[in-house]
């Protein structure tokens, strides 16, 4: 029977799915340097030459063959210092074609020479090979899966067995990152990225932190994905089919610079599967409009914010420029917003628009640009269109012409649609939008048509694209604004920013002089900062208000508070505030600061502008003083739901006391998107309470409460009970419980930062302290033996325990009061006694299986033939111990026992004067019966024979027979010399040495000369 193993379960399953659709499957090995059938010279080399000069051939038979060869050359040996500048340089060659000039008959000639058929994809050769070989920098890498289209390796697989419990996709996002460092060649020409232990699969690019590993759904479409499919099954026929795999990668694939000048650092980013399918729908409907169909309405385009809206549409672009019935559209972008399209405008310059991507001063303007027959991308406001006089004329009769109109949604679209399709007459309409559009609102529709795609705040959320938005109503002096809301209000807050005209007005003027009386500005400026600066989550926050001069009241009241956290305002005409704000009044290089992790700008208080379009993925709270309805309302909570690490939610805070105005808000969209896109933070608080009483009932027979005071041995004494506690059941040690309780608070920790420092979460903050002080001194003293991901280091909730107590200073099993701490050897005969007499077994069993853990796993990284033994029984012993087959004494014996092995053979080791590999040899063979009637010198036999074996090792040499023979042959030759003629009895001895050269050298890297 085959073992379940991630070879037969994992990688032959994906072999299998991907052989259906027309792949060619090689075994690894099979191909490898020194084979019959070697496509490689070497094991450094990633690229198959061969098959990759045969596709420059077969696409372009114009090539003379020297100049083939030499461009396969130049791809196979490509280096970069920098590997993501290195696969941007790769990708421009793969997707544009690799530039070739030479001289002949006096004559310079140049080609773009093509790499991949990108327009017929059954010209392309498609290849998945498994147990892929790659010589790395110290050490021997075996890639699982690389999908190798015309020879380039594409695709990048690393496969995790299903039944083994520490075998995570986590663990194979580790691994990918360690081969970049260990084997960057290969990923200069990797263009998909992925996890998988086969129930789940993630995808990713040469830029993808943990977090943007996403799953890809659907095959055909979003949900066409067969009923209870293995995620790694959707994977492959999904992303992996030879067309969609194309695609992807010419036009669903971008570079988007981030910095200036000679700081300017690049993130690939892929689509994701709804912006893939989504974009694909819009593409069709978009053909049938500009080929006259659908009344020029292309329809609308809803993905909610923060799930790659922007991107998206610039993939739409990507495609729609090259599809011949377009032909070469050019692109107008609507907005209503200077900010909106400012951002838009930048999304498109930082992914390849530089050139070709315009702005568009004035209707002339863009009638002068829309006169060229290029595929221009045009941007400009939606205003000029009833503002400008030019606006009435026609601008362009073209046909192919495609308006693009952001944040669709909102009313004055409709009113000012007829202007623009009558300066516009024959250009098709997409609707887009991030927002989602009224149960009421009929116009979007009959402006653009029906929704083509749509991706939901729910799905968003359930998808991992975006987080949760929770709401919090607090501090609330304000009681006016409920009379505004209900009358006034509601005239004057339009779904565009309040005009001036309108401030004006009487009722704002009231509004707006109660919501910044000094007294209330300085009381919420308190709570602010206190709030702030007591969430345990890393990020940053922003202050919204009604007004410039409330922002600049609120700025001033932040500052004075002591402990407050770097501050600034961002306002338009910031000038008009000398003195009386920071000192910075470039917005830009506020925003600059603000979006960099790590920067200590952490507060920013607004009024109008970054509430749209302005995405800061580690922004975890919004505090809102300022009333906004419907649309606006959603597009600026949305500023706090982008993914970061592992941060739980976004939080709004709001003050200005109007939570029923945020009920009406939502209540004109449907049911499912009102349950969304705020939920009240007491659903947390609820599912927090509820999991901090799960996990006290770890400790019902341990009284904890007033820990903090504790000190010393009593403190000790607490620690070692809880932990003991933790990880026994029935008085057994149980890995299963331990797990859950590491899971349990980790869980809490999340929930406890999100709340925090609301009420509820305050009432608990020791025990939470305790729980992580609990988890805390567990990891570090006993053995978790299932992986945790993503690493405390990688997380975004702080820890509390930081300013509680460090568990490492407290727990010692060893040492009593009054007495200096000592240090603890596992090797010390007086360490034995000790642990003998400790009064929590199970916790006294788990810290020495640690320490023995460690000491084995040391030694097995260069002796893993004579240690893994011991961890097998190690292992065994524990289950025995957990299953109530021997007690904690006997236990605690059996585990000192080897101990004691270890020590002997560490001074075994010594005495001898053998390297590590060759104790390996020596172990085995001074124990044979036959050796040692021969009475040969084992010693000096052992130095021969490994003298011998390294004459003929090379990498991955278990794969080759011709290596493999010679082995067995000089074996045989040394035993001949030492007299050993029996056949029966020098075979045995052969196929024993063999075996022990095999765990030895399995992983041979040649020393470099």
């Amino acid at each position: 029977m085959n073992p379940l193993n991630e070879n037969n379960l994992t990688e032959q399953s994906l072999i299998e799915w991907l052989q259906a659709q027309g792949y060619e499957y090689v075994y690894g090995p099979a191909i490898a340097p020194g084979q019959p059938s070697a496509e490689r010279e070497d094991f450094r080399g990633v690229v198959l030459k061969n098959r990759l000069l045969s596709g420059v051939r077969r696409f372009n038979p114009q090539l003379p063959a020297e100049q083939a060869e030499q461009v396969v050359d130049d791809i196979a040996g490509y280096h970069n210092a920098d590997l993501v500048l290195g696969n941007k340089e790769m990708f421009t060659l793969l997707t544009e074609g690799a530039k070739k000039t030479w001289r002949e008959k006096g004559e310079e000639k140049t080609e773009v020479v093509k790499l991949i058929d990108f327009t017929n994809v059954d010209a392309n050769e498609f290849l998945i090979v498994n147990q892929f070989t790659i010589q790395g920098i110290e050490n021997v890498c075996r890639l699982d899966g690389v999908v190798f289209v015309n020879g380039l390796p594409l695709g990048v697989l690393e496969l995790k067995s299903p039944v083994r419990e520490e075998a995570t996709i986590g663990q194979a996002y580790r691994d990918i990152e360690y081969y970049k460092r260990e084997i960057p060649r290969i990923f200069f020409y990797n263009q998909v990225l992925c996890l998988s232990d086969l129930t789940e699969a993630r995808h990713g690019t040469i830029s993808s932190s943990w977090e943007r590993y996403s799953a890809w759904k659907g095959i055909e479409s979003e949900t066409d994905a067969p009923k209870g499919a293995a995620e790694l099954e959707v994977l492959a026929r999904g992303l992996f089919n030879k067309a969609r795999l194309l695609d992807v990668i010419q036009n669903f694939t971008v570079f988007e610079a981030d910095g200036d000048g000679d700081a300017v650092t690049y993130t690939k980013k892929s689509a994701l599967y709804h912006q893939y399918y989504g974009v694909n729908k819009t593409i069709q409907s978009t053909v049938h409009s500009v080929l006259g169909e659908r009344e020029r309405k292309i329809g609308v385009f809803w993905h909610t914010q923060g799930s790659g809206k922007s991107l998206s549409m610039v993939f739409y672009v990507n495609k729609t420029k090259s599809i011949s019935e377009l032909k070469s559209p050019a692109y107008v972008f609507l907005n209503d917003r200077e900010d909106l399209d400012d951002a838009l405008f930048k999304t498109f310059s930082r992914t390849g628009y530089g050139t070709l991507a315009k702005r568009a001063s004035s209707i002339k303007d863009l009638k002068d640009r829309l006169s060229h027959l290029g595929s221009e991308l045009i941007f400009t406001t939606i205003q000029k269109f009833q503002e400008d006089p030019d606006a009435n004329a026609v601008l362009s009769e073209r046909e192919n012409i495609i308006v693009l109109t952001d944040e669709a949604h909102r009313t004055q679209y409709s009113m000012l649609a007829g202007n623009v399709r009558q300066a516009l007459p024959n250009a098709s309409f997409l609707g887009v939008t991030g927002t989602p559009i009224s149960r009421h609102n009929r116009n979007t529709m009959r402006v653009f048509g029906d929704v083509i795609s749509a991706y939901k705040i729910g799905q968003a959320v359930k998808d991992k694209a975006t987080v949760p938005i929770y709401y919090e109503g607090r501090l609330v002096p304000l009681h006016l604004a409920d009379q505004f809301v209900d009358s006034k209000l509601d005239e004057i807050l339009g779904e565009i920013i309040v005009d001036e005209k309108a401030k004006a007005r009487k009722e704002w003027a009231v509004l707006e002089e109660v919501v910044g009386a000094p007294s209330r500005i300085d009381q919420i400026s308190k709570d602010i900062v206190t709030h702030f600066n007591n969430r345990p989550i890393e990020g940053k926050a922003m202050v919204v208000t009604m007004s410039r001069p409330i922002a600049v009241a609120m700025y001033q009241a932040i500052k004075k508070i002591s402990g407050t956290p770097e501050c600034a305002v961002v306002i338009s005409k910031m000038e008009d505030f000398p003195g009386q704000i920071q000192t910075e009044h470039d917005v830009k290089k506020l925003e600059k600061r603000f979006k960099k992790t790590n920067d200590p700008l952490r507060l920013v208080v607004v009024c109008d502008m970054w509430l749209t379009g302005f995405d800061v993925p580690s922004m975890h709270t919004m505090y809102l003083d300022k009333p906004l309805k419907n649309h606006g309302l959603m597009q600026a909570i949305a500023r706090v739901n982008r993914v970061y690490k592992d941060k739980p939610g976004g939080l709004i805070v709001d003050y200005i006391g109007i939570a029923e105005h945020l009920k009406k808000a939502l209540a004109i969209y449907d049911s499912d998107v009102q349950k969304e896109a705020m939920i009240p933070l007491d659903e947390v608080i609820s599912e927090m309470r509820k999991l901090h009483g799960e996990i006290s009932r770890y400790f019902t027979n341990i009284d904890f409460s007033g820990w903090r005071q504790k000190k010393g041995v009593e403190l000790v004494n607490l620690f070692q009970s809880a932990m003991n506690e933790v990880i026994s059941e029935n008085g057994r040690l149980s890995d299963d419980r331990k797990m859950a309780y590491m899971g349990g608070v980790s869980k809490l920790s999340q929930l406890h930062a999100l709340v925090m420092p609301a009420e509820a979460a305050m009432k608990i903050i020791t025990d939470v302290q305790f729980f992580q002080s609990i988890r805390e001194a567990i990891n570090k003293q006993t053995v978790v033996p299932h992986i945790i991901f993503p690493e405390a280091k990688e997380s975004a909730i702080r820890s509390l325990i930081q300013d509680a107590v460090q568990a490492e200073g407290v727990i010692d099993l060893f040492t009593k009061e009054g007495e200096e701490k000592k240090s603890i050897s596992i090797f010390d005969s007086r360490f034995a006694e000790e642990i003998k007499k400790v009064k929590y077994q199970n916790l006294a069993i788990d810290t020495v299986r640690k320490m023995l853990d460690q000491e084995i796993k040391v030694r097995s990284r260069t002796n893993k033939a004579r240690y893994e033994t011991m961890l097998t029984l190690l292992t065994e012993l524990i289950e025995k111990y957990e299953n109530n087959v021997i007690s904690s004494a006997e236990i605690i014996k059996h585990l000192l026992e080897i101990a004691d092995e270890i020590k002997k053979l560490d001074e075994e080791s010594e005495e001898l004067g053998l390297s590590e590999e060759e104790i390996v040899f020596y172990d085995t063979l001074a124990a044979d019966p036959d050796l040692k009637e021969a009475g040969i010198d084992i010693k000096e036999f052992v130095k021969e024979l490994t003298k011998r074996i390294r004459r003929d090792l090379a990498i991955d040499w278990t794969n080759n027979e011709t290596i493999k023979a010679r082995i067995r042959q000089n074996v045989r030759l040394l035993l001949l010399q030492k007299g050993f003629v029996e056949q029966m009895q020098t075979e045995r001895l052969i196929e024993s040495i063999y075996q022990e050269t095999v765990r030895v050298y399995r992983e041979y890297l040649p020393v470099p000369a």
